[in-house]
This record gives structure tokens, C-alpha cells and sequence, in this order.
């Protein structure tokens, strides 16, 4: 079942996706709900973001690969005691929607990259959950881009602004419920051209895993976002660029990337 959050008529409603139309719920997206009988096309809506002010998690380096090996990454070994999650949060600000704008800052260096990632949406509250609880409190998945500024997160003593800017944290386009998290593949297109495929499989640290290992000192709540992290081969993004972030079975994130405009000009 697709779940979108969507606004309409300065309405905001949550509801339930059946070909190219949404059809309003009544009750809790997160708990019991039941459909209504107002339909409107999808193209005659805006869809948001699936909550409006979530803990955004991202697992840092949980993927093999160049960037995992220089920060010491690299086995994803098992075996070592010392090896777990190294989850850290990503600013609610940088939290936009399909079809919105990932802006660059005017003081960026420029080195604005992609980063396309499955995302899991927290549906019920959980707290010190074992990694074989922690589906049961997932409510579904749904694309996700971890923009991410590589000379801010180089240079800074924390990843506040090269992670955390306005509009870093494009998600959408809705909820997928019924697909198995590991057989997720991951697209993205820059302009209709692939640049990067990554299998969920291949995460060092599976959703369930990275859930139960956050709940140990965090509460999790419905509508909070847990990235998957994203494999190797980023690149830059440019003005006038369009991302697309697409999850087979899920949907297509789609965004255009702008410059921030200046108003000292």
C-alpha cells in the first residue's frame, strides 16, 4: 500500500495512492485508518513530506567502499566488537518534498553531491527494541537524498551545514508498506542519466539493525526517518540539474537543484 501526505484546496490530508489518484483517509496513517470517498488526481495535488518535523537518522559509511575505507570502514566486520552503527541526525530543516528545490548556498563551495538512499518510516514508538522487533515498528520506505556539501563536511568539525542545509533532505514521493527492505535497489538519474544503482543488500547494517541500535538511547516516533546510507559514485550537482531517486515498487523522487538567490545583489 502506497501512503502519500499530500496538500489540496489548503487542505492537508493523508491518503491512500491507487493508480494516479489519491484517495483521502480518515483516522491515523500510522494506526487504523479507513478510506473515504474523495478522489483527486494526483496531478492536482502537491505531495509533502510524509510528517512535518521528524528526527532524521542517517548511519554514516554503511556501505563498502572508498569513503568507508578511509575512515576505517572497510572490512564491515562482524567480528570486531568494535564494529556497529555510527548513526548521527540530519537537520529538520533541510526536510523538503517531491518536486521541491534542493537549493545550493551562495557561500557553497559548490561541491554539492547527490546521495540517493532508501529511507524507513517509523510508525509506531519504540524504545531499546531488538533488531527482530524493530520491522514491527517500521511502517514502510520511500526515497530519499542525503545531499551533502564534501568541502563542508571535509573542512567542518561537524556535518551541521554540509548535511543539514535548506532543502539537504529531499523524500517522497509516498510510503511504500509492502515491500521487503532488503530487496530494495535504488536509481538515480541526473538529467535522465543513471549515476549511481545501489542494492539494500548491500548495506553493512540492515534497517532493523540500525533502528534497534538508535532505540537504545533514543525514543523513535511515528514519522521519524532512518536513511540507509548511499554506496559510491556521487558527483556533483549543478543549477538547473534535475535529481530523480527512484525505488522500483516504491516511486520517483524528483527534484530540481537552483541556486540560492542573493539578495545583496
Amino acid at each position: 500500500m502506497k501512503i502519500a501526505r499530500y496538500r489540496v484546496d489548503r487542505k492537508t490530508a493523508y491518503g491512500v495512492v491507487e493508480g494516479d489518484e489519491v484517495v483521502e483517509i480518515r483516522g491515523s496513517a500510522f494506526a487504523r485508518f479507513r478510506k473515504t470517498h474523495l478522489r483527486t488526481p494526483l496531478e492536482g495535488v502537491r505531495l509533502l513530506p510524509f510528517s512535518d518535523a521528524p528526527q532524521i537518522w542517517c548511519p554514516g559509511d554503511n556501505f563498502p567502499g572508498p569513503r568507508a575505507q578511509r575512515r576505517g570502514r572497510s572490512t564491515h566486520n562482524r567480528d570486531d566488537e568494535s564494529y556497529h552503527p555510527e548513526p548521527w541526525q540530519k537537520a529538520t530543516n533541510a526536510l523538503t518534498g517531491p518536486g521541491d528545490p534542493i537549493i545550493i548556498p551562495k557561500d557553497s563551495s559548490g561541491d554539492v553531491h547527490f546521495e540517493g538512499s532508501a529511507v524507513a518510516v517509523i510508525g509506531r514508538t519504540c524504545r531499546r527494541v531488538s533488531p527482530a522487533q524493530a520491522q514491527k515498528f517500521i511502517l514502510g520506505y520511500t526515497c530519499g537524498n542525503d545531499v551533502s556539501d564534501r568541502t563542508w563536511e571535509r573542512h567542518d568539525r561537524s556535518l551541521w551545514r554540509a548535511k543539514g542545509s535548506d532543502s539537504f533532505a529531499p523524500v517522497g514521493p509516498w510510503v511504500e508498506t509492502g515491500i521487503e527492505p532488503q530487496e530494495i535497489e535504488i536509481f538515480v538519474r541526473v538529467n535522465g542519466k543513471r549515476a549511481q544503482h545501489i542494492k539494500a543488500g548491500d548495506m553493512g547494517f540492515s534497517f532493523a539493525e540500525i533502528v534497534s541500535y538508535i532505540s537504545q538511547q533514543v525514543t523513535l516516533r511515528p514519522g521519524d526517518l532512518v536513511f540507509s546510507g548511499t554506496a559510491g559514485g556521487t558527483s556533483v550537482l549543478h543549477p538547473g540539474d534535475v535529481v530523480e531517486v527512484e525505488i522500483p515498487g516504491v516511486g520517483i523522487l524528483s527534484n530540481p537543484v537552483v541556486a540560492e538567490f542573493d539578495s545583496s545583489k
